[in-house]
């Protein structure tokens, strides 16, 4: 599905390979397509802070095991004390250093905030699907014919 929105031709929308003007859409599929435009647009938005956050989440990651290896963190083998593990390797996690903790902190909340931004896309995604779908159909039912090139 595609709109052209060109200014030296009327706004339509091509459904199933047959393209619409818009001015000829009833109010229901009009209703439709703009809420389909707005939801790509917010995915499009929510897309690039999505890849923001994996950047700084791989940012933190690789500082907390940079900071770990700085401040010689010891390795555990104790699953019953509190530990980190970074790429295979557990850290006795018992008393952290300040700088061990700001970074598990970050990373911690960049982790929250991705998986925030996740379930906000895939919220998105099945609302694109759906208005598609209820455009396709309110589109055939209307009976409006598509535009003969």
């Amino acid at each position: 599905m595609t709109t052209n929105t060109e200014t030296s031709a009327p706004p339509s929308v091509t459904i199933n390979d047959k393209k619409y003007l818009v001015e000829d859409l009833n109010d229901k599929s009009k209703l439709f397509l703009n809420d389909l435009t707005r939801t790509v647009m917010e995915y499009k938005e929510l897309l690039r802070s999505y890849n923001q956050s994996l950047t700084l989440t791989n940012t933190y990651a690789s500082g907390l095991k940079t900071e770990v290896e700085k401040v010689g963190l010891p390795e555990s083998s104790n699953e019953d004390s509190p530990s980190i593990t970074i790429a295979d390797k557990t850290y006795d996690g018992s008393d952290l250093p300040d700088t061990v903790k700001a970074y598990v902190s970050e990373l911690v909340r960049a982790n929250q905030n991705k998986t925030n931004l996740e379930y906000r896309l895939r919220q998105l995604d099945a609302s694109r699907i759906t208005f598609i779908n209820s455009l396709k159909a309110e589109v055939e039912e209307s009976g409006i014919s598509p535009v003969i090139d």
